[in-house]
């Protein structure tokens, strides 16, 4: 990782792509399902169309398709042109296009059909794109910007059936803000376009207005015969209006918009009168008057009844059902009153989507999107009638407001929630740690917001949940095996365990439940080597001595061992059997027409001991198998002929790094080909797994791929996981190998669980999953779901996380969470008691203005799992920053330090001074509190804390000490009996300090707004000297020492770069005394006296939150993983040779010409976003040759001077070396 040359080159890799939504929207894409729904969203830079599956009380989300669009994704939308039976997808994004998707079904991707260009590249106010609006018959949209822009795209469709599209239209307004825009439904007239906009023309004469300047409701309407676009009708609006609901219109509604403004509801249209209702408040003592906003929604329309109602949920998470009494006077449609009514409390939506199966779909603004089902709509008028509220009245904005309140229900009464979609953001913190002592490490982190915060314990893999676990006594059992009873049958009856270490053979039998079988033909005494059914009715039990047949009339055919000899191995399918016996040779059998099983009268010797056996199976309307895989000692394996004209003749040989151990012979789907293939499956006695191709024809092995599973040898098994062949795995633990169902790539996932020694298929009349034994447990789970990456175990946090820290001898985190605007634990306390009793107890945290609830956790992830010790802030303190410190002066003793502020205000700071101004605004200034771990750490006791003029933001340890930042000082501070004493300080940065990193003598500062500088502590003449610094400003959220002279951060714009300190620099900071170049140089450019080198950058869109060195796999090498706040996980690979570096900036040069981009972005202007890319590969991009079709994989191919199949290996071993 420390490289010294300025060449060093990473790779880049999303592990997780980022979860936090953009825009959702629900859409109808297959044409011969055309009443079926699907979601399309976007999250991140990426797009997913998802479905949802119910199968029977089984409901889940499915991922359709997942699409990387290079680019920041600002709305989406889905429209019907009249005559189409699919509906069509748009993206507005940075891009400055317009995109048109079509989704094809056969080949499971999107295909862009039309892409507009109106504007440039980037996201800025003047350029359309921030708003989307498509007219609901599919007519015409509007994308419009922040600021005077607007476009209309009109379609069309020739008499071919293609699409056209119109140049785009412009509606400019000059002066204006658009805040909101929506289509009206105006049946088959005109389409309408409203927006909110607000009028500046009068703030630029005078500013004294820009505290409430005037907003309006303007109509725009899209003439289709005369082809432009006008401003047909306007209105003034409440100044806090933020947002616009369709109303049905035509025959089905009055049309019109629902105009959401806070505290208030109106109902606006040009030739109606306006109305308006009353936004409810929470009711009880806990709750402050503050008047709510609405921030999503959804409508509901019934054509066939003509009704239809609205969902809208505030920022409380609280759900509104509106319902408009509409009369029919002269044909035309009037809104007599407005009717809200509480329904359910829900997580605060990005996006609600209403699907017509009956579901609401809840895209989260924080933490999981979740799925719940409509048990009813409420419609019972006499229920609850304290919660329902109507109005026929208009209020006008400037008067007073009338005050509604309601009582929120603790419980779900009109949904039920049945599934979530997995997310990761807000994610505020990671830590990649081995606590548990695995291969592989794992990933802690602190996610969410307020009190639905959880601290996760992250590994790689896939969940499975037992549904019988059985002790098997002290018999260690190596082998099982399940059976049917005849071929015809649906499910499994026999299970044989077999141990090799007792030499005997248990039969279990499947029924109501797992039990002994005592009366069977099965032998007992010895161990199994190899069992299987064969042809329709036999079964086949291999053991040492020989071979026993056992026929469906109950007859028993014996076939003994040669003299002097055993058999070791053995591999069968249904018409075929190969043994290895003890002397190196093989024994073969085929069964013929009639049942019986005929042996091979030759017995071909290998070149060792035979150490595993594998046969393919039967092909589908074929007697044989083609080719098996004998592995020997000598550290080889060969492909021999299973053919009857030509049985065991040797086709290939190929030497492996060591003794084979297991070998199986599985035809798996090639995503190339879209055919079946036949694939060996091998595990080697050091822990790696191989994979390779037979050719059909030659029995040639190709395409090898590798991957080191575990410090224990590999066995293989053959499974069947939701109707795909697989294969499992077992080293040290399982692991599930698969073609995923979206990418299609042969993928392997561990399971997380116990380790298994042996698995295999288990179906029975209520269960279709697996049984494995596990140490001396038999155990049967249910079937992992494909496709996941991660699985998570949470514990509940109180408020919203700001930042941990673990102890450095215990398995114990400490976390400092804090809220703004809410009450402390102290003040609902004393506000129930002057209560006596008879306030209610709050749904979530109350809020309260100008309030922090702040508190100190301790927990213990991996025994109790659960909070060990609270501690809660008082005087309206909140913490910022933590650090477990061992003091010198204390013989070392861990303590958590912990930095806070007082009366810490949100609200930026309004200044007129050109001087730079400190991150944290605060009345109160700081404080460091001290805490001493007892209980091995998991409890906390207070000891002091010292009070700072300005609030807390960086601590770590620094040789025996704490160093803190604050401000824009930096101090060294020691323990002392009643407070910390100050050792030494210096002002090393221009505004804030955000974090501290120590290595020796030196610390990496890094600075709001001004990057990271380095600075260097002389103890004898207790100085602290900044040396270097960036020449670059860079509004730092992340940083790490990659190593003695590097750094690695990130910036709040999405921006990951390594900064190097010159090697002139570092060796004059490290000289002793203080005569040395580097104390009295004179500052550069107004920082210090040398300048960082950027050795790499790239963007990410993503804004990095936490960065580490760390391995992530068994025994691979160091990477850099960093976190984002949207839930983005990812690693920066240093490439290890030039070759690779050469290789892989070829592959990406040629997929930027070849795979085009959804949204039209330019990959390279996007990658270098802020700052023109630099030694960095987009491993994304790399990745998308995997998902292209055979004809772009080979121009590809070509491009780079490689084969397909060398490309696709260098790409996928890239990241499985150190990565998964």
């Amino acid at each position: 990782m420390a490289n010294t040359q300025a060449t060093q080159a990473f790779y880049s890799i999303t592990l997780e792509p980022g979860s936090a939504p953009t825009a959702a929207c629900m859409c109808s894409v297959l044409p011969a399902q055309s009443k079926e729904q699907q979601i399309f969203e976007a999250r991140g830079e990426r797009v997913f169309l998802r479905r949802l599956v119910i199968d029977g009380e089984d409901v889940k989300v499915e991922t359709m398709v997942e699409h990387d669009t290079f680019s920041i994704v600002r709305g989406v939308g889905s429209f019907r042109i009249p005559g189409m039976k699919e509906d069509l997808l748009t993206i507005s994004s940075d891009s400055g296009r317009m995109s048109m998707l079509r989704y094809l079904p056969e080949k499971n991707k999107f295909e862009r059909i039309h892409l507009e260009t109106f504007g440039k590249s980037g996201v800025r106010r003047t350029v359309p794109g921030q708003y989307l609006a498509v007219d609901p018959r599919g007519r015409c949209l509007m994308m419009a910007s922040v600021e005077k822009n607007k476009v209309v795209y009109i379609f069309q469709r020739n008499s071919d059936g293609e699409i056209n599209i119109s140049s785009p239209h412009e509606a400019n307004q000059m002066s204006a803000l658009c805040v909101d825009v929506c289509p009206l439904d105006t049946g088959w007239e005109h389409p309408v376009f409203g927006a909110l906009e607000i009028d500046y023309s009068a703030v630029e004469s005078d500013p004294s207005t820009a505290e409430r300047p005037e907003k309006h409701l303007v109509y725009y309407t899209v003439d289709l015969g005369l082809n432009h676009v006008v401003r047909s009708w306007s209105a003034d609006v409440d100044p806090t209006a933020n947002k616009l609901f369709t109303v049905p219109g035509g025959a089905e509604g009055p049309s019109g918009v629902i105009v959401c403004a806070e505290g208030r509801l109106y109902y606006k249209h040009n030739n109606h009168p306006t109305m308006s209702i009353a936004i409810p408040t929470r009711g009880g003592s806990l709750e402050q008057a503050r008047n709510r906003i609405i921030v999503s929604g959804c409508m509901f329309s019934n054509k066939s009844k003509r009704t239809f109602f609205f969902l809208l949920q505030t920022d409380d998470g609280d759900v509104f059902k509106l319902s408009m009494q509409v009369e029919v006077d002269q044909e035309l449609q009037q809104v007599q009153s407005m009717t809200l009514k509480y329904y359910e409390t829900l997580p605060v939506a990005r996006e609600m989507l209403l699907i017509k199966k009956g579901y609401i779909y809840i895209v989260a603004e924080s933490g999981p999107s979740k799925m719940y089902h409509v048990d009813s709509l409420a419609d019972d008028e006499d229920e609850e009638p304290e919660n329902t509220f109507t109005s026929s009245s208009l209020a006008e904005h400037d008067e007073p407001l009338e005050v509604v309140t309601f009582h929120p229900r603790p419980e779900m009464q009109f949904l039920t929630h049945t599934v979530d979609v997995p997310a990761l953001h807000p994610l505020i913190r990671t830590k990649v740690d081995n606590l548990t002592n695995e291969d592989t490490p794992q990933i802690y982190a602190i996610q969410g917001r307020g009190d639905k915060s959880v601290f996760k314990t992250i590994r790689h893999g896939m969940s499975v949940s037992d549904a019988v676990e059985s002790s098997l006594g002290n018999v260690p059992y190596e082998q099982i095996w399940t059976m049917k009873r005849q071929e015809g049958d649906q499910f499994h009856y026999y299970i044989l365990l077999s141990s090799s270490y007792t030499d005997k053979t248990t039969v279990l039998g499947i029924g109501e439940e797992v039990e002994s079988l005592d009366d069977t033909a099965f032998l007992t005494v010895r161990a199994t080597i190899c069992a299987a059914q064969m042809g329709d009715n036999a079964h086949v039990q291999v053991h040492a001595r020989g071979v026993r047949t056992i026929q469906a009339s109950g007859a028993v055919v014996e076939w003994p061992a040669p003299t002097h000899r055993t058999i070791v191995a053995g591999s069968a399918n249904q018409r075929q059997l190969l043994l290895g016996l003890s002397s190196g040779e093989l024994a073969f059998f085929f069964m013929d027409q009639s049942g019986a099983l005929n042996a091979l009268e030759e017995y071909p010797e290998m070149s060792d001991k035979v150490t595993a056996i594998g046969i393919g199976p039967t092909p589908k309307g074929q007697m044989q198998a083609r080719y098996g895989v004998v592995g020997c000692e000598d550290r080889t394996i060969r492909v021999l002929s299973t053919d009857l004209e030509t049985p065991l003749e040797a086709r290939s040989v190929q030497a492996l790094s060591d003794v084979p151990v297991s070998i199986e012979v599985v035809t798996m789907l090639d995503p190339d080909t879209n055919s079946s293939v036949d694939f060996v499956h091998i595990g080697l006695k050091s822990g790696l797994y191989l994979r390779a191709i037979i050719d059909e024809a030659t029995g040639e092995l190709s395409d090898v791929r590798t991957k080191f599973l575990g410090h224990k040898p590999v066995r293989i098994f053959p499974v069947e996981v939701h109707g795909q062949p697989c294969i499992m795995a077992c080293s040290s633990r399982p692991w599930l190998g698969y073609h995923h169902p979206v990418t299609k790539q042969y993928t392997l996932t561990p399971l997380v669980t116990s380790p298994l020694i042996a698995v295999r298929p288990f179906i029975s009349e209520h269960l279709n999953g697996l049984c494995g034994i596990a140490e001396s447990d038999l155990r049967i789970f249910s079937e992992p779901e494909l496709g996941g990456r991660f699985v998570s175990e949470d514990i509940a946090l109180q408020y919203t996380p700001r930042n941990f820290a673990r102890n450095p001898w215990y398995p114990i985190f400490y976390t400092i969470e804090g809220d703004a605007n809410t009450m402390s634990q102290a003040t609902i306390k004393t506000i129930q008691e002057q209560a006596n009793g008879a306030a209610r107890p709050p749904v979530g945290p109350p809020r309260a203005a100008s309030h922090w609830a702040s508190c100190i956790q301790a927990l213990d992830p991996i025994t109790s799992k659960s909070i060990t010790s609270t501690i809660h802030l008082t005087d309206n303190e909140t913490a910022l920053c933590c650090a477990c410190v061992p003091f010198e002066s204390r013989d070392w003793e861990v303590y958590l330090v912990v930095g806070t502020a007082q009366d810490l205000n949100n609200s930026p700071m309004k200044t007129t001074s050109s001087q730079a101004t400190p991150a944290y605004q605060s009345r109160g200034g700081g404080f460091l509190h001290v805490y001493k771990l007892v209980d091995e750490g998991k409890t906390l006791q207070f000891v002091h804390k010292t009070r700072f003029a300005n609030p807390i933001s960086a601590l770590t340890p620094f040789k025996g000490r704490v160093a803190v930042g604050v401000a824009n000082e930096l101090f060294i501070y020691d323990i002392g009996s009643t407070a910390v004493l100050r050792k030494s300080r210096g002002i090393v940065v221009p505004n804030t300090i955000t974090s501290l990193e120590a290595s020796g003598d030196r610390l990496a500062v890094a600075d709001v707004a001004e990057s990271v500088t380095f600075v260097v502590y002389k103890a004898k003449a207790n100085r602290m000297i900044p040396f270097a610094d960036d020449v670059i400003q860079r509004w730092t959220t992340a940083a790490t020492l990659v190593d003695y002279e590097t750094v690695a951060g990130g910036d709040k714009f999405g921006n990951l770069w390594l900064l190097r300190c010159p090697e002139q620099a570092s060796a004059e900071a490290d000289e002793d005394g203080m005569n040395g170049f580097i104390v009295n140089e004179r500052s550069y450019m107004g920082g210090a006296p040398y300048k960082l080198d950027l050795r790499a950058h790239i963007f990410v869109n993503d804004i990095p939150t936490s960065i580490q060195r760390t391995p992530l796999v068994a025994g691979g090498a160091d990477v850099l993983f960093w976190s984002g706040l949207g839930g983005t996980m990812g690693i920066l690979v240093p490439f290890i040779s030039r070759e690779d570096v050469a290789f892989f900036t070829s592959l990406e040069q040629a997929l930027r010409s070849e795979e085009a981009v959804l949204t039209g972005r330019d990959h390279l202007m996007f990658r270098g976003y802020y700052v023109p890319v630099k030694g960095i590969v987009d491993g994304d991009l790399c990745e998308r040759f995997l998902g292209m079709g055979l004809e772009g994989k080979q121009r590809v191919a070509a491009e780079v001077e490689r084969e397909v199949r060398e490309v696709e290996k260098k790409v996928l071993e890239m990241r499985g070396r150190v990565a998964f």
